[in-house]
């Protein structure tokens, strides 16, 4: 899926403002020593006497500084690798608070924290991945939490296949007893009981 021009959303986007993040289309776009700029904030460094590119300009969605840094609208939403891959996530993505997820190996009270932490990381992660660790920008980002979504969905379902495996082979054992008449106890499994 391709992402439409904030400006014309019947347009294709070819980038995105290195200002504000905003997506551009080639009639929106500035182009600055390789920088792409959107009219908007190129209109207004130009007001201001700032060029874009010059030392000293914070960018306006900076990211990796904490509560300081303002996310950008298009980070916002739920996050698929922040909710399969929890704590492993986390560790990659440098929120901390994810290792909380690793109660989850405690019964009963620490399934709850798990699955709660997996819901808080799935609401807020993108959020606090964008704070908390340094991006190029925000395709740079995108592209990035897409990959960690792929990994949780990869083993999920190869834990699956897995699970699913190892219960036909179990059957399958059980059957082969069951017909050899070795069903008896679990000794006779053993050879080499005495």
């Amino acid at each position: 899926m391709s992402m439409k021009c904030a400006i014309h959303p019947d347009r294709d986007a070819i980038g995105s403002c290195c200002s504000c993040g905003s997506f551009v289309c080639p009639e929106c776009k500035a182009d600055i020593g390789g920088q792409i700029y959107c009219n908007q904030c190129l209109e207004a460094r130009l007001k201001t006497g700032s060029w874009p590119g010059q030392t000293g300009i914070v960018e306006p969605y900076a990211s990796g500084m904490g509560a300081n840094s303002p996310v950008p609208p298009d980070i916002k939403g739920w996050s698929w690798g922040g909710f399969l891959l929890t704590w492993i996530w986390g560790l990659g993505n440098n929120v901390w608070i994810s290792l909380i997820a690793i109660l989850g190996f405690i019964p009963y009270i620490g399934w709850v924290i798990s699955l709660t932490m997996r819901i808080i990381l799935g609401v807020r992660g993108n959020e606090w991945a964008w704070q908390h660790k340094k991006w190029d920008n925000i395709e740079h980002f995108q592209r990035t939490q897409r990959k960690w979504m792929w990994w949780g969905i990869g083993i999920i379902v190869a834990s699956i296949i897995f699970a699913i495996a190892l219960t036909v082979l179990l059957i399958s054992l059980f059957m082969i007893a069951k017909t050899m008449g070795i069903d008896k106890s679990w000794q006779d499994l053993i050879p080499w009981h005495l």
